[in-house]
């Protein structure tokens, strides 16, 4: 199958430190890949790069073999259903709940207007209800709790109808009912497998080769490795990863657990 997005020696450099530097990726569409990596090792930076949200300063970027330069990157935006609070976050205080997801129908971080119609307001409105935010409409971003920022973030990117859903460490900051219901979101879209997923962590426990079918392993702005989930996820590999002695296990969920050999 061909590849969807394809990364060849890609950096981003800022002043005289590379965030990111030499990645080579190839993304085929409706893949679902694990993006594994410590805090600082270019996780979001990768993947905002991808999603059109941050440019790159070497290498090249492909979307279905056109670099992304000679493209519209408000469309490649659409094309990307982007959910990272710790990218949001940054952007995002005082915009109304219903400024900021409708903003993703055009690709930009603010409202353009002309391009919003009443039946896009009344989808929002259902998917609101859905995850029981109706009264939310009008709310200031900075207002809401993470869990409910994650599902605005959520309904930011599916209203656009994304090919790629890209889920920047979803789980971080939520409680253990949210964490469920997240859970349970990543499977469904892995189950319908409508979308290539691109899924961030450094979290073993959120990670299944029943969800995902490949894995990326991201240490110090680079690639360290990447292949089958299985292939990747196993102690020896992580073991070298880590740089410290772990042993990998699949637990009656499904989900991996690693543990630290004394």
């Amino acid at each position: 199958m061909d590849a969807i997005i394809t990364a060849r020696g890609l950096g981003c450099q800022s002043g005289d430190r590379f965030l990111l530097k030499n990645v080579n990726w190839e993304i085929e569409e409706k893949s679902r890949w694990i993006i594994l990596g410590m805090n600082g090792s270019g996780k979001t930076t990768l993947l905002s790069m991808l999603s059109g949200y941050q440019d790159y300063t070497h290498g090249e970027l492909t979307w279905r073999g056109v670099d992304y330069r000679k493209q519209d990157i408000l469309e490649i935006r659409r094309k990307m259903g982007f959910i990272s609070n710790s990218y949001f976050d940054r952007i995002y205080q005082n915009e109304s709940v219903m400024d900021l997801a409708l903003a993703g129908l055009s690709g930009t971080l603010g409202l353009e207007e002309t391009c919003i119609t009443s039946a896009h307001v009344r989808k929002l409105k259902r998917l609101l209800e859905r995850v029981g935010l109706q009264d939310r409409l009008d709310a200031s971003y900075s207002w809401l709790s993470k869990g409910e920022r994650q599902n605005i973030l959520i309904l930011r990117a599916l209203l656009a109808q994304p090919e790629v859903m890209v889920l920047d460490e979803p789980m971080t900051g939520l409680d253990v009912v949210m964490k469920h219901k997240m859970k349970r979101f990543v499977k469904g879209i892995a189950d319908e497998r409508r979308h290539t997923m691109l899924y961030v962590t450094h979290h073993f426990e959120e990670i299944s080769p029943d969800l995902f079918d490949h894995c990326l392993l991201m240490r110090h702005g680079q690639v360290y490795r990447s292949g089958g989930v299985e292939d990747v996820i196993n102690s020896e590999v992580i073991s070298g990863f880590l740089q410290k002695p772990v042993k990998i296990d699949r637990m009656k969920d499904g989900y991996y657990h690693l543990s630290f050999k004394s």
